[in-house]
């Protein structure tokens, strides 16, 4: 997740640097945060709980029904909902990134937005990729957080080379999605792709947020779907922020898809217990993104404490899809995540985030991994550094983990036998 996005683009967000860079956005937020929100009263975007109620345990791990269908149009839609577009997107060029509109999808600050789509026509599989970028729940993350993506921040995001690299390059012949079709969603709503409420408040934020990136995916897939039929296998993934949205947004995927298998790839988005995720911190995100209608929804009686749930969600959705393959992808000093989870300090009345240190950050990482060992489809490729994020860049073809007596693994083998023979190890420490 994102939290500062200027701190994704550095390397070094440790000691005085760091700092440093807290200050700057400390006046930077003085000045913009009554620009934050945004006092507009859209139309209500799609509150589809019908299509997104949870999986069905099958033996093979894959959903039961005889195919894939759009999503349900039925559930809880607010009556003044715009209507649910269930066609497929027409005219396509190949190759090509297109961005596209998505009826009734919204950003943070009411703005419509859509999704970018670059199809292969000789491809059976699909990569749904999930943008990071930052979190909206104080005046700080709000701050330094996007509230609107339109095709001018398409444009930015995915045009040149941008939208040629990592996990997107078709000429990368270690990629093992190199000629996937893809789609790519924004991250415009402040909630990790996972909210799902409409205008909320923030302390010290002007103007209401809508926090619905979970609705917007419930729309996106309705018109993904259609778009492409006959699927042999899809990978939904992201990093940062959009690395905790393919978590929280897999249940309603893998049901949407219905028989076509459904992988799973975080790329620093790690879940982590309280302390390392404290608690007042997890259930702040619950209350102010509405996840009570989404995450915790989706896992039931598996997530008992709404205060700290996540490590709970991911062993509820690996147990309902055991022959499915999780994969994480961390670093043991995430120059952003550390801030990130900071903001726990204080029982989370600080107002400047508490960088947790290397050791607490991977004694989290490994934690998570003790939690998860019971699950041999979940694994994690983790590796020495304070970098933040992979799959999206040229790092992905020179990531590496493991040492001393472990052989070192490349990052995009690894990625590669995830996707190929839909088994996940643990590499690294």
């Amino acid at each position: 997740m994102l939290v500062l996005r200027e701190l994704a683009e550095r390397r070094n967000v440790r000691g005085v640097n760091s700092f440093r860079l807290i200050g700057r956005l400390l006046v930077i937020t003085s000045l913009v945060v009554a620009g934050c929100g945004s006092s507009s009263n859209p139309s209500n975007p799609s509150n589809n709980a019908a299509a997104v109620a949870g999986a069905k345990e099958a033996d093979a791990g894959v959903k039961e029904e005889a195919g894939p269908s759009a999503p349900d149009a039925g559930g809880e839609f607010a009556p003044d909902a715009a209507p649910v577009d269930t066609t497929a997107i027409p005219n396509l060029p190949a190759n090509t990134w297109q961005y596209v509109p998505i009826q009734g999808a919204m950003c943070r600050d009411g703005s419509p937005t859509g999704i970018g789509v670059n199809v292969n026509p000789g491809s059976k599989n699909l990569m749904i990729y999930l943008e990071g970028g930052g979190a909206c729940f104080n005046a700080f993350t709000c701050a330094a957080n996007p509230a609107t993506f339109g095709m001018t921040e398409f444009t930015t995001r995915l045009g040149g080379t941008a939208g040629d690299q990592g996990v997107f390059s078709r000429t990368d012949t270690a990629n093992a999605m190199a000629d996937w079709n893809f789609v790519y969603i924004p991250f415009c709503t402040g909630d990790v792709h996972a909210g799902n409420k409409l205008d909320a408040t923030v302390p010290g934020v002007t103007g209401k947020q809508q926090f619905v990136g979970y609705a917007n995916v419930t729309r996106d897939l309705a018109r993904i779907i259609p778009t492409f039929p006959g699927l042999d296998k899809v990978l939904l993934t992201g990093v940062s922020a959009g690395g905790f949205g393919a978590a929280a947004n897999y249940p309603q995927t893998a049901k949407a898809f219905g028989s076509v298998p459904v992988y799973s790839l975080d790329d620093s988005g790690p879940p982590m217990a309280d302390p390392y995720a404290p608690s007042c911190l997890q259930a702040q995100w619950a209350q102010t993104w509405g996840f009570d209608k989404t995450v915790l929804a989706d896992c039931g009686s598996d997530c008992k404490d709404p205060t700290n749930y996540t490590i709970d969600a991911t062993m509820h959705t690996a147990k309902m899809y055991p022959k499915i393959p999780f994969g994480i992808v961390e670093d043991t000093d995430d120059g952003v995540i550390t801030l990130f989870y900071g903001f726990g300090a204080g029982m989370c009345t600080a107002l400047i985030p508490t960088q947790l240190t290397a050791d607490t950050f991977t004694a989290g990482l490994l934690d998570s991994r003790m939690r998860l060992a019971a699950l041999p489809n979940v694994g994690g490729f983790i590796f020495q550094g304070t970098v933040h994020t992979t799959l999206g860049g040229a790092s992905f073809d020179t990531r590496t983990a493991g040492s001393g007596d472990a052989a070192t693994v490349k990052l995009t083998d690894w990625v590669a036998t995830l996707i190929n023979s839909g088994t996940v190890t643990n590499v690294g420490p």
